[in-house]
């Protein structure tokens, strides 16, 4: 047995029009010259075709791999790393370069561009390891974006070099390992990126780091939601929460309030997204949890115009779940606590799930006196829009009860709404009144 509950309407006639007849029911539940063009045509044809035998194929030599004298450094320091002003010299050199390519690339000269690029990241090497993973990854956006694939893989192969010079480092260097990640990342290498930053999660751990760790456990989440691994990232998601449940735990301990309040926000972030990784992985009670919670910030924050939303949603998932008493309870929070603080369309949106949700249990009495209510709160915005679109679910719904009259009246309401808009949908009512005019 499903009862609706009372709406809390703010008029008073509202509120006792609605527990009138509403509270006493409960139903039983049981969706552009032709030469021209063809002149551009050839052209950018030979364009392609010389752009193609300019541009280098998966036989070409990794030009990062390259042992060509280089202008810019004719003797490579024998240590690696160049230092003092000879640094400095080269660095400048190099942010020359960057722009030059990337002015040949925005003047659509893409293989001289990245020939350059390469360039740079051949001599980036020189100045730091850092230096190198910034350049690489930055680089490596530019080829992915401009689907330079080989050149992406170039820069792989060479994100492979690096990784065992960095992962067995001692001490650890966080900073580089999670500059590694990135660059996997970037370059769309998901299990090389992962791998690195679960080095990083570890090494956190031992150091309690929280920073890094809260950092480096959202970039492993985001790689997972990038690649819709929704078990993983909710695994990560949850680990995350848990780290900073702890680390809110510990800073209330010390009464640092402006802290306290951001990592609660921290917290709240974390929920969303836990939520939105539960419904996408079809995995609705989990979602309601973390709905919940975010209920339980918000209002504990005294920021209730966030809940009504999100009660929607648990509603939708209770739906889902085929428990509809809950659901309909969850639709009307959500309609009394939008409508008290005048969201009037999300209060709509909530009596139209409502009505629905009857609607699914072929309740149309029941669903007809929802739509009443919504007509009625929709008056109080002068929401045209929204109350020609509940006439026309009311006209089908007495139509469906042969109810031609009401329907007829239902019909011709949603007709002169819809003229207030400008004509928006009047074909589609009048075609509605001849219809039925014709049945009658």
């Amino acid at each position: 047995m499903l009862k609706i509950q009372n709406l809390l309407l703010t008029s008073s006639f509202f509120y006792l029009y609605l527990s009138t007849y509403c509270l006493a029911k409960t139903p039983e539940f049981s969706e552009y010259t032709l030469g021209k063009t063809t002149i551009n045509i050839i052209s950018q044809r030979q364009t392609e075709t010389e752009e193609e035998l300019e541009s280098p194929d998966i036989f070409s030599p990794n030009p990062l791999e390259s042992t060509e004298p280089e202008p810019l450094l004719p003797n490579p320091p024998t240590t690696g790393i160049l230092t003092g002003e000879k640094r400095e010299e080269l660095s400048q050199e190099l942010d020359k370069l960057n722009v030059e390519a990337a002015a040949l690339l925005a003047a659509g000269e893409t293989t001289k561009a990245f020939e350059i690029w390469n360039r740079e990241l051949r001599l980036r090497r020189y100045l730091s390891k850092a230096e190198e993973l910034a350049a690489l990854s930055r680089v490596a956006e530019i080829a992915w974006n401009n689907s330079q694939k080989l050149q992406v893989q170039w820069i792989t192969k060479r994100l492979e070099t690096l990784r065992p010079e960095i992962k067995e480092q001692e001490p650890p260097n966080l900073e580089l390992l999670q500059a590694l990640g990135s660059a996997f990342n970037t370059v769309r290498a998901k299990d090389s990126g992962v791998e690195i930053y679960q080095q990083v999660i570890s090494e956190a751990r031992k150091q309690e780091d929280v920073v890094t760790l809260k950092q480096t456990l959202t970039a492993v989440g985001e790689i997972y939601l990038n690649w819709l691994d929704y078990d993983n990232a909710a695994i990560t998601y949850e680990e995350l929460l848990e780290v900073q449940q702890q680390s809110n735990l510990e800073l209330s301990e010390i009464e640092t309030t402006n802290f306290l309040i951001s990592g609660n926000f921290e917290q709240a972030n974390t929920l969303k997204q836990l939520a939105f990784i539960y419904n996408q992985g079809g995995k609705p009670l989990q979602a309601i949890t973390a709905k919940e919670r975010l209920v339980d910030f918000y209002e504990g924050q005294q920021n209730i115009a966030e809940v009504p939303e999100i009660k929607i949603s648990i509603a939708e998932d209770y739906e889902e779940l085929g428990r509809l008493n809950l659901a309909s309870q969850y639709y009307q929070e959500a309609y009394s606590i939008a409508q008290s603080i005048q969201q009037f369309l999300t209060a709509s949106d909530a009596l139209e799930n409502l009505a629905a949700l009857y609607l699914s249990q072929d309740e149309k009495e029941t669903a007809i006196e929802i739509y009443k209510v919504q007509l009625l709160m929709d008056q109080q915005f002068f929401n045209v829009y929204g109350m020609m679109e509940t006439y026309d679910r009311m006209g089908q719904v007495y139509a469906q009860l042969k109810a031609h009259g009401l329907a007829m009246s239902s019909f011709q309401r949603g007709l002169e709404l819809s003229r207030q808009l400008g004509g928006y949908r009047e074909s589609y009512f009048l075609q509605k009144l001849d219809k039925l005019n014709r049945n009658i």
